[in-house]
Order: C-alpha cells, then structure tokens, then sequence
C-alpha cells in the first residue's frame, strides 16, 4: 500500500495523529477513520483469511510456539559415521581411525584450494 499522492498534502502537523489512526498505525477511533482505513487498504490482499488469531492469549503472554518433532530417516551407515565421529570429538586424535584422518586432511586441502 502506498499513499496516493492526493493525499500527501492533506497531511500536516495538526491531523497526523488522524492519519496515524486511518492508515493503521494507530486503532481507527472514529468512523472517518474507519472509512479512511478501508479505502487505503481496498486492494490489499490479506493473506490470513482462513486463520485464526487468538488475540487474548497475545496479550495476555500465554501465546506459545509449539515445537514440531521432525524424525529423520537415517541409515545405519550415517549412523556409524555419526557415532565415528562423536569418537573423534570426544577423544581427539589419539586412537582415531585412519579414514578419519584421511577425511579431516581432505577437507583441510579443499578449503585451503579456494
């Protein structure tokens, strides 16, 4: 929404508490406002209609994000890489297997490459 250029004139000092209120950064307080409101923002597309908004939960501080559990479907060969290199990270480097070595090394020589 952008404010026609009609209207920019219209707007001073004395009524900016009125277009605070009509273009929706204030509450509209008053029918003017209201109809003012509503022909500003004719064309916008609310995207929301079919949700629900529990407003006294907002206000109140009970509104809380619901955490979703996502389970991936892993196979046992990450699993094994996985747990290979917990090892790793919790021993170092004494004991590591020779694969690991090897895949830290390459990794080294990717990166110094670019």
């Amino acid at each position: 929404m952008a404010i026609d250029k009609k209207y920019i004139g219209k707007i001073s000092e004395e009524n900016l508490d009125d277009w605070l209120h009509s273009t929706g950064f204030l509450y509209p307080m008053n029918e003017h406002q209201l109809d003012r409101f509503n022909k500003l923002y004719d064309d916008y597309d609310f995207k929301l209609k079919d949700s629900v908004i529990d407003i006294d939960s907002i206000l109140s501080g009970s509104l809380r994000n619901k955490s979703k559990i996502i389970s991936l479907d892993i196979s046992s060969d990450v699993k094994a890489e996985i747990e290979n290199l917990k090892m790793v990270a919790r021993k170092g480097q004494s004991g590591l297997p020779q694969h690991i070595i090897d895949k830290m090394r390459k990794k080294h020589r990717d990166s110094d490459d670019k």
